[in-house]
């Protein structure tokens, strides 16, 4: 496919996609869909990329990972994926992340051009400034909803990321805010979206939880009982799974098994995905005999 699609183009502008050197920030939604069409284009030699594992609620829209690949390295999944678009492909993936201190100006100076499709600002403005000391063009893009949008960054010609101020970001992943919480605000949205969960209008498909039956990662990790009740609602790889809203519902709304569900068993289960510490300070499961006792009918609440 991607011999037909070069096909179209003049013999310099083929030849000079086939000798680029392409480097790829990240393998979710926008990261998917620029593989895709970078390898149907004809480029050929590309590094790719990304910090996280897939998650079940990528599968809408990551059309690169399937139910089986649930729990595994999105950039090494991506790479196979693509693979079958056009194996000719010379892809190296990299399941780390690109603020490393290993991925300096030397790294990014080995490529002709930095393609960037990252969910944080954080990590846009490294990939911005590294492309800047190297002295290479950068195309940064992002969504929001249903906008797109996308900036081509040349060091003396256009302005850099930063150099225009950015609103407030008021939209968070939710593989972020529920798994990788790293800002005080990823937390509030966190606990708004539990609330609306258990509380609210229902929407299964914007749990709250990690899918703790993951198939890729069951026999992996023994915890207690309460796992069985968590993840959505559908049946994957034969293991029935339920909504935190339908798993609440079922038990009552009963205050400690939530809080050992939430606070606990769904922690211990993020700390079973080492790859995601690596970087990261991890999380502490907390325990509710633990809390401390207002003396008020055994009555206890978590003091931040």
């Amino acid at each position: 496919m991607a011999a037909n699609i070069g096909g179209v183009l003049n013999e310099d502008l083929r030849k000079c996609i086939n000798s680029c050197k392409l480097l790829v920030v990240g393998a979710g939604g926008i990261g998917c869909e620029l593989l895709k069409n970078l390898v149907l284009t004809g480029f050929e030699d590309i590094d790719l990329i990304d910090l996280d594992t897939i998650d079940v609620s990528n599968l809408n829209r990551q059309f690169l990972f399937r139910k089986e690949h649930v729990g595994k390295s999105k950039a090494q999944v991506a790479k196979q994926s693509v693979l079958q678009y056009n194996p000719d492909a010379k892809i190296q993936a990299y399941h780390d992340s690109i603020m490393g201190a290993k991925y300096g100006v030397d790294f990014f100076k080995r490529f002709n051009l930095v393609l960037n499709a990252l969910d944080n600002r954080a990590a846009r403005n490294h990939v911005n400034r590294m492309c800047l000391a190297a002295d290479r063009p950068l195309i940064e893009s992002g969504s929001a909803g249903y906008l797109g949008q996308v900036t081509v960054i040349k060091k003396g010609l256009t302005e850099c990321y930063e150099c225009q101020p950015k609103p407030p970001q008021k939209t968070f992943p939710g593989c972020t805010i529920r798994n990788t919480p790293s800002e005080p605000i990823h937390c509030i949205v966190w606990a708004k979206h539990l609330f609306n969960q258990l509380f609210g209008e229902d929407d299964p498909d914007q749990d709250v939880s990690p899918d703790t039956e993951d198939p890729e990662l069951a026999g992996k990790i023994q915890l207690l009982s309460a796992l069985e009740s968590k993840s959505k609602s559908d049946a994957i790889g034969g293991i029935e799974r339920k909504s935190t809203r339908g798993w609440a519902q079922e038990t009552g709304y009963d205050t400690k098994k939530l809080f050992c569900k939430l606070f606990c068993d769904d922690i211990k289960y993020l700390l079973s995905m080492e790859n995601l510490w690596k970087k990261r300070r991890p999380p502490t499961p907390l325990d509710w005999d633990s809390l401390p006792d207002t003396g008020n009918n055994n009555k206890r609440y978590l003091i931040v």
